[in-house]
């Protein structure tokens, strides 16, 4: 009996142990096609990048950007539902967007391994323009202006660079089409409280002390009417040009100042002189230019 006993014990184990294994083997399978969607689709309601990066079987080029944008986006698919995977792999979800009706459609594959994975064109196609610069903001991510690939989310376009120019316009984006996004920029009076102390600078390297008029300062000095050679000039500002942008912000003019120069050299009979210069219509002129986080003043 106890041989019995051991046996029946024994044999007991065996079983309790292959029907654990076989419990095992049925919850380590992949995901069925129809459960890989519910996960995708879950994923782009809850702002999940990192759960639709585990969708890929290798994510495309500037994914992190695009997972970015779709992490800084204003809001996510509301409501989704799905009838079934198609024998292509191909689902059409209806969704609620922005409080609208609209549709996602993804494709899903089998990898090597049985896993299913996001297939084909999962990703909205959104083209993008701003009448400042060349770059937007989308989802506080910088971007080149034009066609962007992004997930489907609610997103906020908006000009760059951003804390020197405003604008912005709100996009609900499926994939069911290509999206346009138009950005009607302005500069802000902050960018043109920089553009004055920028420029403040640049007059200030312009009127110290030298031994030749500088460049590209907009200033004029007849010294050799009156001298053989320049020994130094000194410059005394009486009234700063006064800043204006055209309005595209594509160049600027400052005007109206009044500069002092005070040129010291050699007269023409071998003699000290010094000679004073004014101009009362001291002007710089030049161009803006915004390429992508950077705002560029050159002057003419």
């Amino acid at each position: 009996m106890k041989r019995g006993a051991v046996i029946g014990i024994a044999a007991g184990a065996v079983a309790l142990v292959a029907a654990a294994g076989v419990g095992w083997w049925l919850l380590s399978r992949p995901p069925t096609a129809e459960q890989t969607a519910e996960t995708y689709l879950r994923a782009l309601s809850e702002g999940d990048a990192e759960t639709i990066r585990g969708l890929l079987n290798e994510p495309p080029g500037g994914f992190d950007e695009i997972a970015a944008a779709f992490e800084g986006a204003d809001s996510y698919i509301e409501t989704y539902e799905f009838d079934d995977v198609g024998d292509d792999g191909g689902v059409r979800a209806d969704v609620v967007i922005d409080g609208e009706p609209g549709v996602v459609f993804f494709i899903l594959a089998a990898d090597e391994s049985g896993r299913f994975v996001l297939n084909g064109d999962y990703l909205a196609l959104l083209d993008t323009a701003t009448t400042i610069g060349d770059s937007v903001r989308v989802g506080d991510v910088l971007m080149p202006a034009g066609r962007v690939s992004l997930l489907p989310a609610v997103y906020t376009v908006a000009a760059a660079p951003s804390d020197l120019v405003e604008g912005s316009t709100t996009v609900a984006l499926t994939n069911a089409e290509p999206a346009t996004a138009a950005v009607e920029a302005s500069v802000s009076p902050d960018a043109l409280a920089t553009i004055e102390e920028q420029l403040g600078g640049y007059i200030a390297d312009c009127t110290k002390t030298a031994t030749a008029v500088p460049e590209h300062c907009g200033i004029r000095v007849p010294w050799a009417a009156d001298l053989a050679t320049l020994d130094s000039l000194a410059f005394r500002v009486d009234s700063a040009p006064v800043l204006a942008l055209a309005p595209d912000a594509r160049a600027f003019a400052a005007t109206g100042g009044v500069l002092v120069a005070t040129a010291t050299g050699t007269k023409r009979d071998g003699s000290a002189g010094t000679f004073t210069y004014r101009a009362d219509d001291w002007a710089l002129r030049g161009t803006v230019t915004f390429t992508g986080d950077t705002m560029t003043l050159s002057v003419g």
